[in-house]
C-alpha cells in the first residue's frame, strides 16, 4: 500500500510539474532551452521542446508550432539514427494534421529539406535511373531525379495554396522563426510573400538535368517580355508539368496580382524587376536586351514621381555596365562608351531621390565602374643592364609609380603565403629598394580596361620583386611581379637515355663555361629530391 501511494505521489507531482511548465511563458520555456542547449545536455533540450510544441498546438500558436518542430529536427538529428528520415515523417505527421497558416508554413520547409538534401547529395542523383513508381515511397534517399524534383514542387506548391489566409497573415506574426533585417518586411509584407519567393528560389533553379518532354515548355515569344499589369494576364502554358520555369511565372502573376493595387510599392517594384530580370536570364528568343531595356524605360515613366522609379533606372543602368563589360579592342567596340552611360543614369538616380534604395544601389555600382587596377605581366628573365619593357592592363589610372625591391626566392614565397594586402605590403617595404620610377599613362576616360607597354630601367644582375603603385594616398591599392635579370640561359636536350643542359649568353648564344649549376631532381616519385653540382665545359 505504501508502494502504491508513493507511486500515485510521483505521478501526481509529474502531472503538477508539466502543468506549471506548460503554464509557463513561450519565453521562459525557450531561455531553458537555450540554457540545456549551452551546458551540452541535448536530451533535456529536447524534452523542452516537446513541452513547447505540445503547449502551441493547444494555444493553436503558428509560429510557435513550427518553431518547436524546427528545435526537435535538430536535436534529432544528434540523437538519433536515420534521424533525417524520421524528421521527414514528423513533418509529414504535423501536415497531416495542421490547418493554414501552420500547414503552408511546414509544407514549405518540408520542400526545403528535400532540396538541401538533393543540393548536398546532387551527384549520387545524376548516377540513378528513372523509375516508374518510388523505390521505396519513405525513403527519399532512393528516389530518382525526377521523383525527387516533383515531391519538392509539389510540396512549394502546397506552401501556396489557401492564398487568401496567407495574404491576410502579417509576416511579422512568425517574426519568432524569421532572421529579419530592418525594413524587409516592406518587401515581404505577408506570409504569402515569404512563402512565394522561397518557392521561387526553387523554381528559378537552372538545374537540367531532369527528363524533358518533347514539347517541353520555353521562354520563347517576346510578348512574355511586357509591363507588369500586361504580365498579370498572360497566358502561361502548364501543359509541360516538369517546367520549373512555368511555375515560377505563374508565382510571378500572383505576387504582382496581389500587389497591384499599388504599383509604386517596394513589394510590386522588386518583384517586378525580378521577374523580368528572370525572364531576360531564361528567354530564348532574340534581341532580349532591346525589350528588356524598352520595358525597363516604359515601367520607370508610369512611376516618375516616385522613388522606386530610380529601381527601374538602376536596372537600366546596370544593364549598360554589363553590356560595357562586353568591350573588346578592335574585335567587339560597340559597347565601348556604355560604362559612361551607366554613371551618367547613376548621377541621375542620385540627384533626384538621394535617399532611396535605387540612389544607394546607384552609388555601389558607380564606385565599381570608378574603380582602379592595374596587373603587371613580364618576361620571366631579361638582360642584365638593358631596358626592357613591362605590360601594363590598367583602369582608370593615369599614372603609376614603380619600384623594383631585391629578393630572394624564399622571400618571394614567403610573399605568396601573406594576407591581405596590407600585410603583402608591409612585407615588401621592408625589402631594399633597387631601383624607382614613374610611367604615364592613357586615360580615355571611358572606364574600360587599356593594355600598355612602359619601360623597365636598366637593372644589375639579380632577382627583383616589381611593384606598380597606382594611388599613393591609398597604400593597399598596387601590384606586383617577379623578375630574374641576367644574361645567362639554361637550354635542354633530351633523347631517352641522356639529358644535356647547356648555359648560353641570352644576348648572342654563345656558350657559356665554367658557369657552376645546381640540379635539384629525383629519379622517380617515390624517392626524394636530389642536389648535384657541375660546372659547364
Amino acid at each position: 500500500m505504501k508502494r502504491a501511494t508513493v507511486l500515485i505521489f510521483i505521478i501526481f507531482f509529474s502531472q503538477m510539474a508539466n502543468a506549471q511548465q506548460n503554464n509557463e511563458s513561450f519565453e521562459t520555456l525557450w531561455k531553458k532551452v537555450q540554457k540545456f542547449e549551452n551546458e551540452g545536455l541535448t536530451k533535456s533540450a529536447l524534452g523542452v521542446a516537446q513541452t513547447i510544441s505540445e503547449k502551441a498546438k493547444k494555444e493553436n500558436n503558428s509560429p510557435q508550432t513550427v518553431k518547436s518542430l524546427l528545435f526537435i529536427s535538430k536535436y534529432a538529428l544528434t540523437l538519433e539514427e536515420d534521424a533525417q528520415l524520421k524528421i521527414i515523417s514528423d513533418f509529414k505527421s504535423e501536415i497531416a494534421s495542421a490547418t493554414s497558416p501552420t500547414k503552408n508554413v511546414l509544407e514549405s520547409y518540408l520542400a526545403n529539406l528535400y532540396w538541401q538534401y538533393y543540393q548536398q547529395n546532387r551527384y549520387q542523383f545524376y548516377n540513378r535511373t528513372e523509375t516508374e513508381e518510388k523505390v521505396d515511397p519513405t525513403d527519399f534517399r532512393t528516389w530518382d531525379l525526377n521523383t525527387l524534383f516533383y515531391e519538392i514542387g509539389s510540396h512549394f506548391d502546397a506552401s501556396l495554396e489557401n492564398s487568401a489566409v496567407l495574404q491576410k497573415t502579417s509576416v511579422a506574426d512568425f517574426n519568432e522563426i524569421l532572421n529579419s533585417q530592418k525594413g524587409s518586411a516592406n518587401y515581404r509584407p505577408t506570409l504569402f510573400d515569404l512563402l512565394a519567393h522561397t518557392a521561387l528560389d526553387f523554381y528559378k533553379t537552372d538545374e537540367n538535368s531532369i527528363t524533358r518532354p518533347a514539347d517541353k515548355f520555353e521562354i520563347d515569344t517576346p510578348e512574355i517580355l511586357c509591363e507588369g499589369y500586361q504580365f498579370i494576364n498572360q497566358k502561361i502554358s502548364t501543359v509541360d508539368k516538369t517546367s520549373l520555369q512555368a511555375k515560377a511565372l505563374k508565382v510571378f502573376q500572383d505576387l504582382l496580382k496581389f500587389h497591384s493595387t499599388n504599383k509604386t510599392s517596394d513589394a510590386y517594384v522588386t518583384v517586378d524587376i525580378e521577374r523580368l530580370q528572370f525572364i531576360k536570364n531564361n528567354a530564348t528568343f532574340d534581341n532580349k536586351n532591346d525589350f528588356y531595356l524598352n520595358i525597363l524605360n516604359n515601367s520607370a515613366e508610369s512611376i516618375k514621381n516616385h522613388e522606386n522609379w530610380g529601381l527601374y533606372q538602376y536596372e537600366i543602368a546596370q544593364l549598360y555596365h554589363e553590356l560595357g563589360n562586353t568591350y573588346q579592342p578592335k574585335t567587339n567596340e560597340e559597347y565601348r562608351w556604355k560604362q559612361k552611360e551607366a554613371i551618367e543614369l547613376c548621377d541621375k538616380i542620385t540627384s533626384a531621390f538621394p535617399k532611396s534604395d535605387g540612389a544607394e544601389k546607384s552609388k555601389s555600382l558607380k564606385a565599381a565602374i570608378l574603380s582602379k587596377s592595374v596587373d603587371l605581366t613580364n618576361e620571366d628573365y631579361i638582360s642584365t643592364n638593358k631596358p626592357s619593357r613591362l605590360l601594363v592592363n590598367y583602369k582608370n589610372v593615369e599614372g603609376i609609380a614603380l619600384t623594383a625591391y631585391n629578393l630572394t626566392q624564399n622571400q618571394f614565397t614567403e610573399l605568396q603565403k601573406l594576407y591581405p594586402q596590407d600585410k603583402k605590403l608591409a612585407y615588401i617595404k621592408k625589402l631594399v629598394v633597387a631601383k624607382k620610377w614613374n610611367a604615364t599613362l592613357k586615360n580615355e576616360k571611358d572606364y574600360q580596361n587599356h593594355t600598355t607597354e612602359v619601360l623597365i630601367p636598366e637593372l644589375n644582375n639579380g632577382y627583383y620583386l616589381l611593384v606598380a603603385q597606382t594611388d599613393l594616398l591609398n597604400e593597399n591599392s598596387f601590384s606586383y611581379s617577379p623578375i630574374q635579370v641576367t644574361n645567362l640561359v639554361l637550354t635542354e636536350t633530351q633523347t631517352n637515355t641522356t639529358h644535356t643542359f647547356q648555359v648560353i649568353d641570352r644576348n648572342n648564344g654563345n656558350p657559356i663555361s665554367d658557369a657552376k649549376l645546381n640540379l635539384n631532381y629525383r629519379i622517380d616519385y617515390d624517392r626524394n629530391y636530389l642536389n648535384k653540382s657541375f660546372t659547364t665545359d
